[in-house]
């Protein structure tokens, strides 16, 4: 009754205030702007960090702060207590808040003796994404990020390895979203822009470029699937002379999905039939379009299962040490050596994961080789580790990859360990593993059908394709 009362007592003031509006009341610059504290002292990137003190004013929009140099978001404000989110790489940790009048006329500029005790942490976040949230629309638009640019799909993902101006630039391709093409994200820019979009780009998955980076190969699916057939183009190629704008023939023959450019110049790539890996046969042709007939099999995956035809896909070790071999119709990653002396690839093995599970969410595992288990390998990338610098082998690189159905990012080591490192977070929540969360990469972030990575070694940094969300995501190391 008393709690009841004094509702109605209340609501009968006269200056009671809308709940629905925003109180957008700037300090009073005729008393002092004060700061006495912050809680807590310590956290990483996206800790809810209070500062308290008196004036502060209640519109946000006249309040800046930043942490260790990075611009921090004011969430609200009361006039005595300011809440904020910790930014991203606020090494620094010092603390320095300007409160403005309604004028926008400096009234204070603080900065705290104390520095916050900032923790690095790796988070998964948005770094680009457009839909509607009232139609889901979600176009591919080109242009800035802030000016709604929109790349919604990916199934590929390659850092442009000789960028004009140093600029940093991922290219991907699609097939799916109605909008196939290859386009860019110039990470340095901020904007997206289209290269080629044409008849062919439905049926293209992958895409490599030359070890001297100036020729973009893009394998086929032609529908051409009995080994020798020559009558299409199974890979065109791009040139950086003419920004890539342009398809032309680069060889003739069976339908094929990945390909493999070493550094030495040998190329591979894979076909449907019996899900192979060929040796291309460029034979006295001094420039493209070759015609590969001889259809040199280093390796298929009937080797391994009794399966007729596969759509494979193969990634080179950057120092062509070796490749990786993958699907997404088995539940297995597969590794053949690289004879650099014959300029061929050694018999097949198995790497991680295992052939038969697949495109099962609930059946994934961490370990050792065989011992792993993995849904729907779609894509992934080679990612330059500074800790593996005492290997003997010299591999200093894990290979990082997205599993489709099970909603996750992968890491597998060179001593073949396969662990989860983002995505399937608190699955007794929801009783879900997909969704779109940002935060950190295990207890809190998830993704939807993610496809595509690449990775920013000099930012610590991978870049991915969250297809089922429509954007792109990232996973960063401080």
């Amino acid at each position: 009754m008393l709690a009841l009362c004094s509702i109605l007592v209340t609501g009968c003031k006269d200056d009671t205030k809308d709940p629905t509006v925003w109180d957008t009341t700037p300090c009073d610059p005729s008393r002092p702007v004060e700061f006495k504290d912050f809680t807590p002292k310590e956290g990483g990137v996206r800790t809810r960090l209070y500062i308290s003190g008196s004036n502060f004013g209640k519109d946000e929009s006249k309040i800046s702060v930043t942490i260790g140099g990075q611009k921090t978001p004011v969430i609200s404000s009361n006039g005595s207590t300011m809440y904020c989110m910790l930014p991203g790489r606020a090494y620094g940790g010092v603390i320095n808040i300007v409160v403005r009048d309604k004028d926008n006329k400096v009234v204070k500029d603080y900065t705290f003796d104390e520095a916050f005790n900032y923790h690095s942490k790796t988070v998964v976040g948005t770094l680009l994404r457009n839909v509607d949230p009232n139609t889901d629309a979600h176009p591919f638009q080109d242009g800035a990020f802030s000016e709604g640019a929109g790349l919604p799909y990916s199934d590929w993902m390659i850092f442009d390895p000789k960028p004009t101006d140093g600029d940093k630039i991922i290219f991907t391709i699609n097939y799916q979203g109605g909008n196939e093409g290859i386009r860019t994200i110039n990470l340095t820019k901020q904007e997206i822009s289209t290269i080629y979009t044409g008849a062919r780009s439905p049926k293209m998955q992958t895409f490599e470029f030359s070890a001297d980076g100036d020729t973009l190969l893009i394998p086929d699916d032609n529908g051409k699937g009995t080994m020798g057939n020559v009558e299409m183009t199974n890979i065109w190629y791009a040139l950086r002379s003419e920004n890539f704008s342009k398809l032309r023939p680069y060889c003739y023959g069976p339908c094929a999905y990945a390909v493999a450019y070493m550094p030495d110049g040998t190329i591979f790539y894979t076909v449907y039939p019996n899900g192979s890996v060929l040796k291309m046969d460029r034979g006295a042709q001094a420039t493209p379009p070759y015609i590969d007939r001889k259809c040199e099999v280093m390796c298929s995956m009937n080797q391994v299962s009794a399966d007729k035809g596969r759509q494979i896909k193969i990634k080179a070790h950057p120092d062509g040490k070796y490749v990786l071999i993958f699907s997404i119709q088995t539940g297995a990653i597969y590794k053949c050596e690289y004879n650099t002396v014959e300029h061929k690839l050694n018999g097949i093995q198995l790497y991680a994961g295992d052939y038969g599970s697949k495109d099962n969410a609930n059946n994934i595992q961490e370990g050792v080789g065989a011992q792993a288990r993995f849904a729907r390998p779609w894509a992934g990338c080679f990612a330059y580790n500074p800790k593996y610098a005492d290997r003997p082998d010299g591999d200093m690189y894990d290979f990082v990859f997205m599993d489709q159905v099970a909603h996750c990012m992968w890491k597998l080591t060179p001593d073949q360990v396969a662990t989860i490192i983002a995505g399937r977070s608190n699955y007794t929540v929801d009783n879900k593993f997909d969704g779109y969360i940002d935060g950190e990469p295990l207890h809190e972030a998830r993704f939807n059908a993610p496809r595509a990575c690449t990775y920013d070694p000099e930012e610590e940094t991978f870049y991915l394709v969250d297809n089922g969300n429509h954007c792109i995501r990232y996973l960063r190391t401080e």
